[in-house]
């Protein structure tokens, strides 16, 4: 993606609207737009201390939506069913020694062609702060059924380590960025019932708010 300037932040900041960007996997100009566009955001409203935090949330649900991009893709090259059970767990194994090895944003090229994305929309107000990060793939079975497993038990930790070891497991990511977002939440007094991950239309959300103002 194009870099976001400071001066396209700060205009930003200034209207109701929203700012929205679209990527197809990681880079460096992602990462300095969005630290510059949490910073700034943060800043809008004298609450500097969430920047790093919201940096780290808002980042991984990014990179959770390339990683379920490329997989899609990874399963196609590799001629594997992601809808067969068996092709599935074994995709997934491949797909897993793939990100570990560093060559996870091989596929990026391919997800444009293919217009396999990640949509960010960020919103602003006096009262609440919204993020909407979405990519356009399909999940199968089983898959949105983690993502609830781990948005419900998170709830029950207040620290990562502690999440891995009792409830990591070897088949794909073990949840730990989802529990992750959630106890960073918490840890920061912020409601985790504003943070959500659902799928529809053959997109799958996630969305987050921040309360601004109590009561």
């Amino acid at each position: 993606m194009e870099p976001l300037s400071s001066s396209q932040i700060e205009d930003w900041l200034k209207t109701p609207g929203p700012l929205e960007f679209r990527a197809y996997g990681a880079s460096k100009n992602l990462d300095e737009s969005l630290v510059l566009t949490l910073d700034s955001l943060t800043s809008r409203y004298k609450i500097e201390n969430l920047s790093a935090i919201l940096f780290t949330i808002v980042k991984d649900l990014i990179l959770n939506g390339f990683k379920a991009n490329f997989k899609r893709l990874f399963f196609q090259e590799n001629q594997l069913d992601i809808q067969s059970p068996a092709d599935y767990e074994l995709g997934v194994r491949m797909y897993k020694s793939l990100i570990l090895s560093g060559r996870g944003n091989a596929f990026e090229p391919l997800a444009r062609e293919k217009n396999l994305y990640v949509h960010v929309k960020i919103e602003h107000n006096e009262s609440q702060m919204k993020f909407d990060i979405r990519n356009n793939s399909m999940l199968v079975r089983g898959e949105m059924q983690k993502i609830r497993n781990s948005l419900l038990h998170a709830q029950n930790y207040n620290d990562i380590m502690e999440y891995y070891i009792e409830r990591g497991d070897n088949s794909e990511g073990e949840g730990i960025g989802i529990a992750l977002c959630i106890i960073l939440l918490k840890g920061e007094g912020l409601p985790t019932d504003q943070f959500r991950i659902y799928h529809e239309d053959g997109e799958t959300i996630a969305q987050l708010n921040i309360p601004l103002k109590k009561g």
